[in-house]
């Protein structure tokens, strides 16, 4: 059986040096949902993507949030 897509989440943070991605990174990795997120530091609005399953933008939204950091979901 093959597993489904993964959506395809993306924000605006302020996450914008390497330090602030190691300190989400236990929060984003312990998110079973999770199948694969980066940081794009060098964007201007420091974009988070994120690939997961089942997961509600509003719930990652909140994941960044607990570790400081500002989110706002992406719309196109």
């Amino acid at each position: 059986m093959t597993e489904a897509t993964p959506d395809v989440h993306v924000f605006k943070t302020n996450i914008s040096l390497d330090h602030d991605v190691k300190k989400i990174s236990p929060v984003l990795g312990e998110e079973s949902r999770i199948k694969k997120w980066s940081v794009d530091v060098e964007d201007v609005d420091n974009v988070l993507r994120v690939e997961a399953h089942r997961i509600a933008s509003i719930e990652i939204i909140s994941l960044v949030r607990q570790c400081g950091y500002h989110c706002e979901e992406l719309t196109d």
